[in-house]
């Protein structure tokens, strides 16, 4: 859906680690979309990175694509703040599964014997009460938009999109259901 309302000089930044390459494989139809990843061997540097590119590339949509996990690990306070200082409007969108969906995959990968596989327990791999991120853009004179039915995802990208290109930070939240 995303490769279908974006501009095609648009830039994006992706911070996705569980459904990465699955998104990738789906966003990239255009080719004339430009693709940065935003972690360098550990996550929090997504939505700076995307900050920088909109800096650099004032005249483009930026997009950072970003699990709920990611997102966690974000210096946000200081990139919102950023993106409303000096009027660097992105779009960020949450792929929010509700957890750290990697962690656990690499604990069963690894440790395939040891006592969280062994018992089910994998303690910090939720992320409950899960909150709703959508709000935090709204504290920096953002959008934020919250979307848990697939049907409902197109409008509120395009909203998100018209947001960023009236100069305006955007997030959208969108829970992800296995």
């Amino acid at each position: 859906i995303l490769s279908e309302i974006l501009p095609p000089d648009s830039i994006i930044v992706d911070e996705i680690i569980a459904q990465g390459m699955l998104m990738m494989q789906h966003l990239f139809r255009k080719e004339s979309l430009t693709h940065y990843r935003g972690s360098a061997g550990g996550l929090g540097t997504g939505i700076p990175t995307a900050l920088g590119i909109k800096l650099a590339e004032p005249e483009k949509l930026v997009v950072c694509l970003i699990g709920d996990g990611s997102f966690n690990y974000n210096p946000i306070p200081a990139s919102l703040g950023l993106s409303q200082q000096y009027k660097a409007a992105i779009l960020i969108i949450v792929c929010n599964n509700e957890g750290y969906a990697s962690q656990t995959w690499n604990i069963k990968k690894y440790f395939p014997e040891g006592w969280a596989v062994k018992t089910g327990i994998f303690y910090g791999d939720k992320i409950e009460p899960t909150p709703d991120y959508s709000q935090i853009a709204r504290a920096f004179n953002g959008y934020g938009e919250r979307v848990e039915a697939p049907e409902k995802l197109k409008s509120a990208l395009e909203r998100g999109v018209e947001v960023v290109k009236n100069g305006h930070l955007a997030l959208i939240d969108v829970i992800l259901r296995p």
